[in-house]
């Protein structure tokens, strides 16, 4: 007689989950942090900062969060915060620290909460962070009351928004000083420890150093610097894959931007095509910052059988020596998991003359957004504020002036109401004016649009083979009255397809679909926050073609960003003037521009970018009028005779 084992489906199942939970806790206590957990959390138990150097593999970034959970360190209802410099990272860690512990995400302990995308809930315990989302919660909190463990990992990148986190999270320290119910970790693979310890020295922080798990990595140097770097890369990788064909490793490529990735993306490909059949495959997969998520996801899946993984990969959007410290950490890359071979695509000297360090961010970019951050927590003295190193005085007091110029300060340096509603946006100050200019303009649905259309990049794609249809069949959305309106032109386009048009849509005009969906997902909360400052306001977009109420805005808040036309040429090609900036500086319009070439060339633009490559281009470029300036500006701007000044 047969037997019938009832639910043996479930049994099995459950029997794989068990398998696959020994097999994740074999993996983290094989670690090398493991050994150092008892002395970890015995530290943090005795010191309020804890510095931790813990080296490549060491398994610091997902293991030390989960230590402090299951140590019931926390106060019930605070949770832990792990903030990292980039959205790529907080979103992948979140999701590995989830998976080992056998949960999801949303609505289980772990969350993640990076610029317009949050998962956390009330459920959350882990909540892992950009640390610019975290500065936003002290606007609201400046003692971090929601949180007993505040975990600052990768301190050494020191982007712009850690440095001032290093501040509030020294601020709260003081004030959260005698209840004694705040812990700081301070943690990277390569960090200052002196500059650290010192900065944190009131609090008597522990410092502890973990070996990392590494193989050894061949260093090659070029024997002279190279004329072109791309073709360098090329070759060299191409070289890699042939000779190595049998190690079934990754190729990691560093370069210096979207458009190098791009390039050596299609490069590659052309490539690989013409490979003899006995060579593995070559499966190119390029990340960079504008990339929707899901497609940067990609890079991190093994590649499909048979096939070697070239991934391009971008650290910033400026182009600048890398420092020595960075040099090493990405060489360090190459052996995670196994002996590993790095390639210098410069010779050694070069390497000796770069910096020992990455100039901090804060040293290097403007601080609008910074100061007025400050403001909101009640911080008057800006220049007081202790950073852990003090940026530029002069820089600051530039900061003050244009926001002054924005409205957001009074004459004494008091935050106006129209300041605070800017902070309250998560939006650069420029931009927040623009949107808070169309609520008087009637036009806040329109410029809720371009907004959320300009945070979100990689909206177009243009195959290789096809950027000629591509183009075509954008043709439609380019606008007269600049890069702007195209992008609303687009965006009401797709609003107007139903949910089960969109995908045809898209796919018909070379549109990314995930990211209009994207696009959608920030308008939303763009509307949520501009409800919440301006509560009257009409949100509907416009139905009338006329695009003056939407530049007008646009004026309000970039009104810096603005240039004249000048009767000199620029190599041959109409060049203009900035009109705002410390120094004027000759700029044209970008190849990219539905502006470029234009005939006759506007007398007044504005532009949302000024970038400078081997020629200084502005892009984002918007027609406009003069008295449009001095209406908007007139402490900046006067009319004399037909000209602005």
């Amino acid at each position: 007689m047969a037997s019938t084992v009832i639910g043996g489906g479930a049994i099995a199942s459950k029997k794989r989950q068990w398998e696959a939970q020994q097999s994740m806790k074999e993996v983290r206590e094989s670690l090398p942090i493991y050994s150092w957990k008892k002395n970890i959390l015995d530290s943090l138990r005795t010191h309020r900062v804890l510095i931790l150097v813990g080296e490549t593999g060491s398994g610091k970034t997902t293991q030390l969060p989960q230590y402090i959970l299951e140590s019931h360190m926390t106060a019930p209802h605070k949770r832990i915060a792990v903030t990292q410099p980039r959205r790529v990272a907080a979103i992948t860690v979140a999701q590995r620290v989830a998976a080992e512990m056998n949960t999801t995400i949303p609505n289980g302990p772990v969350g993640y909460c990076v610029r317009f995308d949050d998962t956390t809930s009330p459920a959350t315990r882990l909540k892992f962070m950009t640390d610019g989302m975290l500065v936003r919660e002290a606007l609201l909190f400046p003692d971090l009351a929601n949180y007993s463990v505040i975990v600052l990992d990768e301190a050494h990148e020191r982007s712009l928004q850690t440095d001032i986190l290093f501040g509030i999270v020294k601020r709260a320290l003081a004030s959260r000083g005698v209840k004694n119910d705040l812990r700081v970790v301070v943690m990277s693979a390569t960090l200052d420890v002196e500059l650290f310890h010192n900065f944190f020295a009131d609090s008597n922080p522990a410092v502890l150093r973990i070996p990392g798990r590494t193989h050894p990595v061949d260093i090659f140097y070029t024997i002279k610097p190279l004329p072109d770097y791309l073709d360098a890369v090329l070759i060299t990788t191409l070289q890699i894959h042939l000779d190595e064909k049998d190690n079934a490793g990754s190729i990691l490529v560093f370069l210096t931007g979207q458009e190098d990735i791009e390039t050596m993306e299609t490069l590659l490909n052309d490539y690989a095509t013409r490979l003899p059949p006995h060579v593995p495959k070559l499966w190119v997969c390029p990340i960079f910052a504008a990339m929707p998520r899901e497609t940067q996801m990609l890079a991190f899946e093994p590649a499909p059988p048979h096939q070697r993984s070239f991934v391009g990969h971008m650290e910033t959007l400026q182009i600048e020596p890398i420092s020595q410290a960075q040099a090493w950490q990405r060489s360090g890359r190459a052996g995670r998991e196994a002996p590993g071979v790095c390639y210098r695509l410069f010779p050694e000297a070069k390497f000796e003359e770069l910096a020992a360090r990455a100039i901090p961010e804060i040293k290097r970019v403007s601080l609008e957004m910074v100061v007025l951050q400050l403001k909101c927590m009640g911080i008057d003295d800006v220049l007081s504020f202790e950073f852990i190193e003090r940026p530029n005085a002069k820089h600051m007091l530039h900061a003050l002036e244009k926001l002054y110029a924005l409205g957001a300060f009074t004459t004494t340096g008091a935050l106006t109401e129209l300041g605070r509603n800017m902070a309250s946006l998560p939006v650069d100050p420029m931009a927040s004016i623009m949107l808070l200019k169309a609520v008087d303009l009637d036009c806040v649905g329109d410029a809720v649009s371009i907004v959320a259309m300009l945070a979100v990049e990689s909206i177009f794609y243009s195959p290789r083979d096809n950027k000629e249809k591509a183009a075509a069949t954008r043709a439609p959305f380019v606008s007269s009255d600049g890069d702007q309106l195209m992008l609303l032109n687009v965006y009401n386009a797709y609003a107007t397809c139903s949910p089960k048009q969109r995908f045809k849509w898209a796919k018909d005009h070379f549109i990314n679909l995930r990211a209009m969906q994207r696009v959608d997902s920030v308008r939303d909360q763009l509307v949520r926050y501009l409800r919440q400052a301006k509560p009257d306001a009409d949100m509907a977009s416009s139905a009338l073609p006329d695009t003056i109420p939407v530049r007008r805005a646009m004026v309000a808040g970039f009104f810096l960003n603005s240039a004249t036309r000048q009767k000199s040429a620029l190599n041959g090609t109409q060049a203009y003037h900035t009109m705002c900036l410390p120094k004027k500086e000759e700029v044209k319009v970008h190849p990219s521009s539905v502006m470029f070439m234009r005939n006759p060339a506007p007398r007044y633009v504005l532009f949302n970018e000024l970038v400078f490559t081997s020629k200084q281009y502005i892009r984002g470029v918007v027609p406009i009028e003069k008295e449009w300036l001095v209406d908007a500006a007139p402490k900046f701007f006067t009319k004399v005779g037909g000209h602005v000044n």
